[in-house]
């Protein structure tokens, strides 16, 4: 993380994220141990998706269990195949 503020305050000019698929994993972020005086949190995560390719995994605690939540962001273009691509992986 720190490599990446020095890159960012070195280097004024911006990459561009055009045509890139962000993946980040939030899965090991401790969100779930906040408590703000009225219990911990019934669910989190960014109030919106950085880019419009990107792979977001959040941890997702629910009734003991343990799980991942995937938020994904893709061009409405992708979207008839990502859900063909679905429907055919839940049918096999």
């Amino acid at each position: 993380m720190r490599s990446a503020v020095d890159y960012f305050e070195a280097t004024p000019a911006r990459p561009s994220l055009a045509s890139t698929l962000l993946i980040t994993a939030w899965s090991r972020l401790p969100f779930q141990a906040a408590d703000f005086g009225w219990g911990p949190p019934a669910a989190y995560g960014p109030a919106a998706l950085p880019e419009r390719e990107v792979a977001l995994f959040l941890s997702c605690d629910q009734e003991g269990g343990a799980g991942v939540r995937v938020l994904l962001g893709l061009p409405a273009a992708a979207m008839a195949e990502f859900e063909r691509l679905v429907a055919e992986a839940i049918a096999c």
